[in-house]
C-alpha cells in the first residue's frame, strides 16, 4: 500500500483525520488546486522510502522556487514549473502533499519518528522517539540522506518549558500509536510502524506518513540504548 492509499484509509477515521494534511495524486488538476490553497506543497514518489526524489514547492509572490536535495530553481509561471516536474511526476508515481511549516532548532527543520510495535499480547503500543534534523539547507530529515537524529527532548528544548515539553512528547507517542492503530485495521499481519510526525509552527502535530516497515537502525544512534534494546525485544514478539 503506497502513501496515497494509506492516507485514503486513515482519513476515513474521524479521530486521526485532523492531523492529515491534504495529500492527493499528483496530477496537473491537483497541483494547480493545492498550490492556489497552500503556500508549500511536497512532491513524494507513492511508494519509497529514505527521502529520496522528494521536491517541495514554495510559492513566492507571482513564482515558484522548487527545492531538490540542496538545490533550488526558481520559475516565473505555474506552466514553467510544471514544464520543468512533468517528465518525473509522470513516469513515477507521484503523491503531493500540504507543505507543514516545520518546528526549527538551530536554522534546520527536524520531525519526528515514533516506533509503534505489537507487544507480546499483539497490541500496539509505543516503543520508540526520536527525533530527525535535516541536513542544512536540505528538504529532508531523512537518516539516510543527511539527516541527525537527536532525542526529541532536545529539539523542543528552545519551544517549550519542561512540564510543556513532557506534555508535548506525551501526545506525540500516543498519536502515533493512534495511526498505526488506524492503519493496522486495513494490515492486521503488521507487526510494527514506523510514524512521521510533524509540529508546525503553532505547536499542531500532523501525521506526515506511516511506515510499514520501519528502519530501526536510527534509535541505534543514542547514547543511552535503552529505546533500542526495547524496540529489538519487541521485534522478536
Amino acid at each position: 500500500m503506497g502513501k496515497l492509499g494509506k492516507h485514503n484509509f486513515m482519513k476515513k477515521y474521524n479521530r486521526i483525520n485532523t492531523v492529515l494534511p491534504d495529500t492527493r495524486a499528483a496530477t496537473k488538476a491537483n497541483l494547480v488546486s493545492m498550490i492556489n490553497k497552500y503556500d508549500s506543497l511536497y512532491l513524494k514518489p507513492n511508494v519509497g522510502t529514505g527521502g529520496f526524489g522528494i521536491y517541495k514547492i514554495i510559492k513566492k509572490n507571482n513564482s515558484f522556487i522548487l527545492k531538490s536535495g540542496t538545490r533550488s530553481t526558481e520559475y516565473k509561471s505555474f506552466q514553467a514549473l510544471y514544464g520543468s516536474i512533468q517528465r518525473v511526476v509522470s513516469k513515477k508515481k507521484y503523491v503531493v502533499q500540504k507543505g507543514i511549516d516545520l518546528l526549527k532548532h538551530e536554522g534546520r527543520p527536524f520531525d519526528i519518528r515514533v516506533m509503534v510495535q505489537k507487544n507480546r499480547n499483539r497490541q500496539l503500543e509505543t516503543t520508540g522517539i526520536i527525533g530527525r534534523l535535516a541536513k542544512r539547507n536540505k528538504i529532508v530529515t531523512n537518516y539516510h540522506n543527511g539527516g541527525t537524529p537527536m532525542k526529541i527532548d532536545s529539539l523542543l528544548k528552545s519551544h517549550l518549558r519542561g512540564s510543556q515539553r513532557a506534555s508535548v512528547i506525551k501526545k506525540i507517542e500516543s498519536l502515533g500509536r493512534e495511526a498505526s492503530v488506524v492503519l493496522g485495521k486495513s494490515l492486521r499481519g503488521n507487526k510494527a510502524f514506523g510514524v512521521d510526525i510533524a509540529i508546525d509552527s503553532k505547536m499542531k502535530p500532523w501525521v506526515l506518513e506511516v511506515n510499514t516497515r520501519p528502519d530501526m537502525s536510527i534509535f541505534n544512534t543514542l547514547k543511552d540504548k535503552t529505546m533500542y534494546r526495547k524496540i529489538l525485544k519487541y521485534s522478536k514478539f
